[in-house]
């Protein structure tokens, strides 16, 4: 059988992260959208997305058999149910909520509206859970860490917890092999802990629960953080941080404060940067809408989202509910605007292509990597788009 997670119209939703990746990539708990589905499945997945970011992902022609396939909307919430019902689709049905929504096909298929469309009446499936737009990622994070979790505890075990932590609820710590914690205060009492394979927390760290730091991810010395945060691969972590998401190879490396945000692949917080994530008045907070370029009032917390590859310089400031773009090379006095576009070089649009990739290269190699050229041709895309 063959599973091909679609990254469907709702994909706008989720600007900016779903500018430079497919939702497959997307971040929340220990695993991405791809790798949780995966885990349901018990197979890997294939990707089905826009055309210019298909060149990151196998090109769905080349997935194809003589069988139909299994198409699924990535947005949708995994569960046992629910991949028990799209197993049991025949050829040419669908599965959709109790409001309509789509969920899944099974198919010999490859366009998106025949793929959405199905040959025969479609099966519903009640109480069917969906991921709406990058916000409520954040509200749904401790939900995702709680079940990552317990997945992993249920497949492999903790290696002990070095005697030099204070520990509060040790049962629900799981530290991969590897990993470095020492002289920490780790509070699992209100979620759980993990931390994973390689991953070093730094003496004097506080961390309370719910919270995942991934593969080979640092946090630094007497860093303070609250629940609910994850921490992705290869990320640092320093000053203090909360209800925050940073989804992969980012950096927030001194003092400063982060929360009620999320960041994408690639960005950096220079030292001293803060986010406000509530207004003097404790009033409604206005964020730039992307794919409907109007402002949407959102709640009464609010920090920011900063798409891939973007930079804050030191002592930054960012208002509250602030919509940053993909690879914005940002610096200015005072607070910062609430809706800086793609390509902003300090406050104003004008980063240049070519210096936008030798910059992203930069970067990069820090890490030990260098930009790809399916990199290279989606920023390219986007650039152009911007001008």
């Amino acid at each position: 059988m063959q599973y091909i997670l679609v990254d469907n119209a709702n994909r706008e939703n989720f600007y900016p992260f779903s500018l430079t990746r497919s939702l497959a990539e997307c971040r929340a708990g220990i695993f991405t959208f791809q790798e949780r589905w995966e885990q349901y499945l018990k197979e890997a997945t294939g990707v089905f997305t826009v055309p210019y970011l298909q060149i990151l992902y196998p090109p769905i022609e080349t997935l194809k058999t003589d069988h139909p396939t299994y198409f699924i909307n990535i947005t949708c919430i995994p569960s046992k149910e629910i991949v028990e019902a799209i197993i049991a689709l025949k050829e040419g049905e669908k599965l959709v909520s109790d409001t309509g929504k789509w969920i899944a096909s099974k198919t010999k298929e490859s366009s998106l509206p025949k793929i959405l469309l199905g040959e025969l009446p479609p099966i519903d499936f009640p109480n069917a859970a969906f991921v709406n737009d990058a916000t409520h990622l954040l509200q749904l994070h401790k939900q995702f860490i709680n079940r990552d979790f317990e997945w992993v505890r249920a497949n492999r075990k903790s290696i002990a917890i070095d005697p030099s932590n204070r520990v509060v609820n040790s049962e629900q710590v799981f530290i991969e092999a590897g990993a470095t914690v020492l002289c920490s205060n780790l509070n699992a009492s209100d979620g759980p802990i993990y931390i994973g394979k390689e991953a070093v927390i730094m003496e004097g760290t506080s961390i309370r629960g719910p919270f995942v730091i991934g593969q080979k991810g640092v946090v630094k010395m007497n860093t303070s953080i609250y629940g609910s945060t994850t921490i992705g691969p290869y990320c640092l972590a320093g000053g203090e941080i909360k209800n925050a998401i940073m989804m992969g190879y980012s950096n927030k490396g001194h003092e400063g404060y982060l929360g009620d945000s999320i960041i994408g692949y690639w960005c950096n917080l220079g030292a001293g940067t803060c986010n406000s994530n509530i207004k003097n008045t404790a009033g409604p907070i206005q964020m730039w809408n992307e794919s409907k370029q109007i402002w949407d009032t959102i709640g009464q917390k609010m920090g920011m989202l900063v798409g891939d590859y973007s930079r804050f310089a030191i002592q930054s400031s960012i208002n509250t509910g602030s919509y940053i773009g993909v690879s914005a090379n940002i610096f200015g006095n005072g607070l910062l605007p609430k809706n800086i576009p793609n390509f902003t070089w300090g406050v104003l649009p004008g980063y240049q292509y070519d210096k936008v990739i030798e910059d992203i290269n930069n970067w990069k190699k820090l890490k030990g990597l260098t930009i790809t050229d399916g990199e290279k041709m989606v920023l390219k895309h986007l650039h152009h788009l911007s001008s």
